[in-house]
């Protein structure tokens, strides 16, 4: 059963585009079966033109329907729906591109451009989790909207143009600056979503330049924008969605290597980030230090204060050691109330002084939550020395024997390994 819910977005996503296919196959047999008396536009066979543009039809609705497979996934609340609005307005500009020339197939055409590209700057506002400018956003397509239809309809097509760079200028511009340099947890695809979008700018840069400069060239520049959009077109859809994947396959990593109570590492991601920077250390027959820390007397806040109490106590005791650590250095819930800290560069010495620095801010950490009978808490620590012996597993057991030690010579101190 689980199964069968599991490809149900996969079936629909398949019937709505296969509908949205024979529906566009009967709008473009419609078209073509429309006679010369009504439009000189369409006629057998179709035209190279007329088949790019149901080519770029077919490519939006592509993309506008690929968005159903990224719907109720957490990355994407609040910014997919501007994404699929501007694949579907796209779809609907060119497919009016396609219909007979008419006044008002020009302006319904120009118009879902428009929202287009402000949708996708809607998109992008919403990805770097700032509140839509309604009032910005809404008065600047109004007012490209009007320009790029009115301009079209009385055929000043220099004007159109023009008019086109000046909008992508405001649009895009701020769309890459906040994917580059504003968005929360940008991944690759967000660069080459902004590089797109960089490449869509210059584009229409050098087509006004054409039109100011080199009037002569503007036809060959038509063509090589022809030539570059569809792979603008698809690059910056399939990085935007791509972004998402990006995205879940991050949190998937960040759940699989910490610990999801006090948002530390875990065994496995400590081991790996340790493991890393140990083979660096090695080559270079640099010293590190592993500590092994153990929460004393934990068991009895849990038996008498609840394991809520005790989960507080935990997420505290994570916080306060965190803060006392500088970022080079590693801190791990090994498990149950115990920690490790991974200390790059550090001797023998230079780790028991650390240790010590712990202990005082462990002894001077007070839980709110915690009843005053039991506020006191103390740790038992082990350190291991990395050097000539690099092995984590090794030393992981030195250090624990180390904190095993600590705890039979009465607890709350430090012990260090042997050898």
């Amino acid at each position: 059963m689980a199964d069968v819910q599991r490809h149900k977005p996969i079936e629909r996503c398949g019937a709505d585009f296969l509908s949205a296919q024979l529906w566009l196959v009967c709008i473009v047999l419609r078209l073509r079966l429309t006679s010369a008396d009504e439009s000189s536009f369409l006629c057998l066979p179709m035209t190279a033109e007329q088949i790019y543009i149901l080519g770029m039809t077919q490519l939006a609705l592509v993309f506008f329907l690929a968005c159903y497979r990224l719907r109720g996934q957490p990355q994407t609340a609040g910014s997919l729906v501007f994404l699929q609005l501007a694949f579907l307005a796209d779809t609907i500009s060119w497919l009016f591109y396609l219909w007979p020339e008419s006044v008002a197939a020009v302006v319904l055409s120009n118009v879902f451009s428009c929202v287009n590209l402000w949708l996708i700057a809607a998109f992008a506002i919403r990805r770097s989790a700032l509140k839509l400018p309604l009032f910005w956003l809404g008065s600047g397509f109004l007012l490209h909207a009007f320009w790029y239809s009115y301009f079209a309809v009385v055929k000043q097509q220099h004007f159109v143009w023009h008019g086109q760079t000046v909008a992508t200028l405001v649009v895009l511009v701020p769309v890459i600056l906040l994917m580059l340099w504003h968005k929360p947890e940008r991944t690759r695809s967000d660069f080459w979503f902004a590089l797109t979008l960089m490449v869509w700018v210059l584009v229409v840069l050098i087509r006004s330049l054409l039109l100011l400069l080199a009037p002569d060239w503007l036809l060959s520049g038509q063509l090589v924008t022809q030539a570059i959009w569809p792979g603008v077109m698809a690059a910056y859809a399939v990085f935007a969605l791509t972004g998402y994947l990006e995205e879940s396959q991050l949190q998937l990593k960040g759940e699989a290597t910490h610990d999801p109570l006090t948002a530390l590492l875990n065994r496995r991601g400590f081991s790996e980030a340790v493991n890393a920077k140990l083979t660096v250390l090695a080559t270079q027959q640099r010293p590190a230090a592993l500590l092994m820390m153990d929460l004393d007397y934990f068991k009895q806040i849990n038996d008498q204060f609840g394991h809520d109490m005790g989960d507080e106590v935990l997420i505290a005791v994570a916080n306060t050691l965190q803060q006392q650590l500088k970022p080079t250095q590693l801190l791990a819930r090994f498990g149950g109330e115990e920690f490790l800290l991974f200390l790059p560069e550090h001797n023998a010495a230079q780790a028991q002084s650390v240790a010590q620095q712990l202990m005082l801010a462990m002894a001077a950490l007070k839980v709110p939550q915690l009843p005053a009978s039991g506020r006191s808490l103390s740790l038992s620590i082990g350190i291991a020395i990395f050097g000539p012996d690099y092995d984590l597993s090794h030393q992981l057991k030195n250090a624990d024997l180390a904190m095993y030690q600590a705890k039979q010579n009465g607890r709350c101190r430090v012990e260090l390994a042997a050898g």
